[in-house]
């Protein structure tokens, strides 16, 4: 498969004056295809059809991936090209391989692992009218804005959703759950004596403890199941269609999630129904948050501190 000229250079590839650089003038070659000629450096080519409709959908589409397939896609489609595909390979990102067809790579692709980032397709791409560089560099702006989206959707330390966000799909579910009669459980969920762990053992060790307890939810919740961190050590999760005295159980599955090396914190948690026992977003919060409080309690009153000791015993 043959490397295009006109790698991407991020956002300064999409203005006029840049240095395509020495990586263009030593294009290689690629299952034995020889390289196309390409623009010559410093020159920013005439943004086809296929360039403008992919830089109109960088910012409306959902998902950066989906984006590089639907370009290659069409790149193949409008050249009549065998194959197409795409290195990527920035800071942030790692390095990443896209065929056109969302196809696998197979044991012709081998060299696409180690070939340097750009468009590489079979046959050659001979067409000068094409602007590789900046359909690179829109590929990449797809990813970075990947990365964005889902930045701005979790919780930096454990993963899971914001509280922002969270809070967005606690209104969605209650919305679903109204209209059509969907029912979930909303579990809010606090750690026991959480401080005890930040005063006895460090913030670092806190924040090892939460971020161990997002990963076993990951690990435990079942497909559907949204969890998130709307606090420092407060925890909530959207279960669609399950009942309150299934809850006990899927929280054990928590408790004891494989492949997570930390002993689970303890921790007290409150269950409301929707649409059973609540359908306000502010009524059904409160409920489950006050029964959690109720649970903490309880527990508070017959029950020492526990501690994570870092390591199951």
């Amino acid at each position: 498969m043959s490397q295009q000229l006109g790698l991407g250079r991020g956002l300064a590839a999409l203005f006029p004056g840049t240095d395509a650089g020495a990586d263009d003038e030593r294009a290689g070659e690629i299952n034995g295809l020889d390289p196309t000629n390409g623009a010559a450096p410093g020159k920013v080519l005439r943004v086809n059809s296929l360039n403008e409709e992919l830089a109109a959908s960088v910012a409306t589409s959902e998902s950066g991936i989906a984006l590089i397939y639907k370009a290659l896609d069409a790149l193949v489609e409008q050249f009549g090209l065998d194959d197409a595909a795409i290195v990527i390979d920035e800071p942030g990102l790692g390095r990443q391989v896209f065929c056109a067809g969302r196809r696998p790579l197979g044991p012709d692709d081998e060299e696409l692992l180690v070939s340097s980032p750009g468009l590489y397709t079979r046959p050659a791409l001979d067409n000068h009218g094409f602007d590789r560089s900046l359909m690179l560099s829109l590929c990449v702006l797809a990813l970075r804005l990947d990365v964005l989206r889902y930045d701005a959707w979790h919780d930096p330390l454990t993963g899971l959703y914001d509280r922002r966000s969270f809070d967005r799909l606690l209104e969605m579910a209650i919305a679903r759950s109204t209209r059509y009669g969907w029912p979930f459980a909303l579990v809010m969920l606090d750690l026991d004596h959480f401080k005890t762990v930040n005063d006895e053992r460090g913030h670092q060790a806190g924040d090892s403890v939460l971020r161990d307890l997002g990963e076993r939810f990951r690990r435990a919740l079942r497909f559907g199941d949204n969890a998130g961190r709307i606090g420092g050590d407060e925890f909530a999760m959207i279960l669609p269609n399950t009942e309150s005295d299934l809850v006990p159980a899927l929280l054990d599955r928590v408790r004891n999630a494989e492949g997570v090396p930390t002993a689970c914190p303890a921790f007290s948690f409150g269950v409301a129904q929707c649409p059973a026992e609540a359908t306000e977003f502010d009524e059904l919060v409160q409920l489950a948050d006050s029964r959690m409080f109720e649970a903490k309690q309880a527990k508070a009153r017959t029950s020492r501190p526990s501690i994570p000791s870092g390591t199951k015993s």
